[in-house]
């Protein structure tokens, strides 16, 4: 074990609630729903006969309420909860920015391919979860709606703070849904003054995860084209989303393919559906270990739309050719921005496997 590098006991005291916020937000995400989730069994077999009543009536309407949130959820989320100064505060811990290159038509929806996944997707979660890096009035008119995996919805509690922050499951009729929804101002669907919908994919996943170390932009892409079959299907642009920085947050002990720790990394992902990504951080003391990420600058820069023709049942071959112009666009899109947010940008390649 190296020796560990204290932080200093002069720090201001902004920058420990910075740290503090950050480390509340890394415990609420990697442990917060299996407590959220024994705490609702503990109160169904402890808990007196009202708590109990109330949490068989709350079982039954995440039951029932399925069809809602596999379907597009309720909207953006709730407003005062996405512009919480606990997520400004997280904002600036690193900081975070949100950097456009083109203005987009609010008449339109998109889907906002995002790269690199990293350990937990915080520039996407920073960005496009909450308002802390403005995404509303770069994008004025568009709600932003990043998607994530179907079985985070049957969580009780946990399910309703995904919802708050305006997350959607990854079930391609839900997709489908939001990339189709009118755009027309007077629709009801429109009655919070927004017009269009930007849903966010994470396309690499968990398996990009794995990956994740400081300067090591492998991405998880060639053999991942669902996104774009579902961007034909509704004739939604295809917007590239690169974050830089996102792999210097954490780093991991080395774990090539076929090394015993990536075999067992690997087991465990096609098993669970989870990537165990062995990464490390810092304390909130000391920078050495743990589990907060590391105080990096996070610049996620949203390119260009790719238009697709919509299509309603593609061929293999069309799924192909959006795919190959969607993959230029990200190369692009990287190396014509790497020079401003990778100090040695020059020894640093964008890897598509």
């Amino acid at each position: 074990m190296g020796k560990i590098e204290w932080a200093p006991l002069n720090v201001p005291m902004r920058r420990r609630i910075e740290t503090l916020s950050t480390a509340l937000w890394m415990w609420l995400i990697l442990f917060g729903e299996l407590g959220m989730l024994i705490s609702y069994f503990l109160l169904l077999i402890y808990g007196n006969l009202f708590i109990k009543s109330l949490c068989v009536i709350y079982g039954y309407f995440i039951y029932t309420d399925r069809k809602v949130t596999l379907n597009g959820g309720r909207g953006q989320g709730v407003t005062w909860w996405r512009e919480l100064f606990w997520w400004k505060l997280y904002q600036s811990y690193f900081p975070a920015k949100l950097h456009k290159t083109v203005d987009l038509d609010p008449n339109r929806n998109y889907l906002f391919a995002a790269f690199p996944h990293g350990v937990l997707g915080l520039g996407a979660f920073i960005n496009f979860a909450t308002n802390a890096t403005g995404f509303h009035d770069k994008f004025p008119k568009i709600r932003s709606r990043p998607v994530t995996l179907n079985f985070h919805f049957v969580i009780p509690f946990f399910r309703e703070l995904l919802l708050s922050w305006g997350l959607v499951s990854a079930n391609p009729n839900s997709i489908l849904s939001l990339l189709k929804a009118p755009n027309k101002p007077d629709h009801p669907l429109n009655d919070d003054g927004y017009t269009a919908n930007a849903v966010v994919i994470v396309v690499g996943g968990a398996a990009e995860s794995l990956h994740c170390r400081p300067n090591n932009y492998t991405l998880v892409l060639r053999k991942r084209k669902g996104f774009c079959k579902l961007a034909i299907k509704a004739g939604t642009p295809l917007v590239p989303v690169m974050t830089f920085g996102e792999v210097d947050l954490f780093d991991q002990p080395p774990n090539p393919p076929g090394s015993r720790l990536r075999r067992f990394q690997e087991f465990v992902k096609n098993t669970t559906g989870i990537a165990p990504a062995a990464f490390v951080g810092r304390g909130f003391f000391q920078y050495s270990y743990g589990l907060i990420p590391r105080r990096k600058p996070l610049n996620t820069v949203v390119g260009a739309p790719v238009e697709v023709t919509q299509i309603d049942n593609p061929t293999q071959e069309q799924v192909d050719e959006v795919h190959e112009r969607f993959c230029r666009a990200l190369d692009n899109l990287f190396e014509t921005n790497k020079s401003r947010f990778i100090a040695d940008y020059k020894n640093v390649k964008l890897v598509m496997e």
